[in-house]
């Protein structure tokens, strides 16, 4: 009776006849083939406030006790697939929703059903940080029915979702050999012009984002990266790749960005292990950095990369060997980052010697270590 009133979207009727009734009424349930297309699935009136997006009922519901694990899970399926709001997800995380559950080992699914996946396939990052904020796998892999395998960070790059993707690998994402030879073949591809949800700029970025999160092997990274025909290659990923290889700094630490926001190239720290686009994400970042930068300090402590404003006392001379120079009385104690050539659909590698720095550098002469051997 309840249920065919929330088909109806009745509530007050349902709430008045619990009043008089008991909350026991609101825990009816029947098993149906309505959900999870077509798959035989748990409907109630939970699921179906769920569908509807009533957050009342939805508590109200959960208050009186409702504890049916696969009603819970497919409640939680139906109110993601209505928005990005995350409010009746997370009322079912704190009423006992496991946010790894699988509805194939369950046994109600001949596929598994992974609701951080689930998210992900439909670009919800709200629902995605409520699910991992309450304990959810980041690296959980779903099994579709032909058997093939994939991780919510695999999904992630298929839909170019980059906040997502972002999201993921901040939360701990692994990044897999099979994670690399993906995501190189779909940015290859999107630079190109064949993924139409995808631009050539978000695949970029995905890519810098996974390097510098992800942190992947570096053998493998060269590995499957050589191993795309040099007319694949996009002279961006493959300037991107090189950097990575050689330990060189990329991208903005904070943002990400490729280039500075005032110049072409990005701003070097002193210490040569981290660039910025700017001087607001340089010293957004400095709290943590500042213990580990190694580079120059003033007469008072202070890293070069705090100092804001010093009157020039010279020019900026170029250590030997050194990929950066780094110019004295720079404004932000940071250098103008040097592009590094690379030929289009040549193959990376890291030179020797490559990004070291001569211990004569500060004057200008050419250290033997600091010499670097150009590909």
């Amino acid at each position: 009776m309840c249920l065919e009133w929330a088909g109806d979207q009745d509530w007050d009727r349902i709430k008045g006849y619990a009043k008089e009734h008991g909350p026991e009424v609101l825990l009816w349930s029947r098993v149906s083939k309505l959900l999870l297309g077509g798959e035989m699935g748990v409907e109630s009136v939970l699921t179906t406030a769920s569908q509807y997006g009533s957050v009342e009922m939805v508590k109200l519901i959960l208050d009186a006790g409702f504890d049916n694990k696969e009603a819970m899970y497919s409640a939680a399926d139906l109110s993601m697939r209505k928005s990005d709001n995350s409010t009746i997800l997370r009322l079912l995380l704190e009423h006992g929703l496991d946010p790894n559950m699988d509805l194939r080992i369950e046994g109600v699914m001949k596929c598994s059903s992974n609701l951080l996946v689930l998210a992900t396939g439909r670009g919800h990052i709200d629902n995605a940080i409520a699910l991992l904020d309450h304990g959810a796998n980041v690296n959980k892999v779903m099994v579709d029915r032909d058997g093939e395998v994939a991780s919510p960070l695999e999904i992630a790059m298929g839909y170019g979702a980059h906040d997502i993707f972002r999201l993921f690998l901040a939360r701990g994402a692994i990044a897999t050999t099979n994670d690399v030879d993906n995501l190189l073949s779909i940015c290859f591809e999107a630079c190109k012009g064949e993924r139409p949800k995808l631009s050539r700029d978000v695949a970029i970025k995905m890519f810098a984002t996974f390097l510098h999160l992800g942190k992947p092997d570096s053998d493998v990274v060269q590995d499957k990266f050589n191993s795309y025909l040099p007319s694949i290659r996009d002279p961006t990923i493959t300037n991107i790749t090189k950097h990575y290889l050689q330990g060189r700094p990329f991208c903005c630490f904070v943002c990400e960005a490729l280039t500075a926001k005032s110049r072409n190239k990005l701003l070097i720290c002193p210490c040569r292990t981290v660039a910025y686009c700017s001087k607001e994400c340089q010293i957004k970042h400095w709290k943590k950095h500042k213990v580990l930068c190694t580079g120059p300090l003033n007469e008072r402590g202070e890293s070069e990369a705090m100092v804001k404003k010093r009157p020039k006392t010279g020019k900026g001379m170029k250590g030997g060997g050194a990929d950066v120079g780094v110019a004295e009385g720079a404004d932000v104690g940071v250098a103008e980052g040097a592009d590094v050539g690379v030929a289009e659909g040549a193959d990376v590698g890291v030179a020797e010697g490559a990004g070291a720095k001569g211990k004569n550098g500060k004057k200008g002469k050419k250290g033997k270590k600091g010499r670097g051997k150009k590909k």
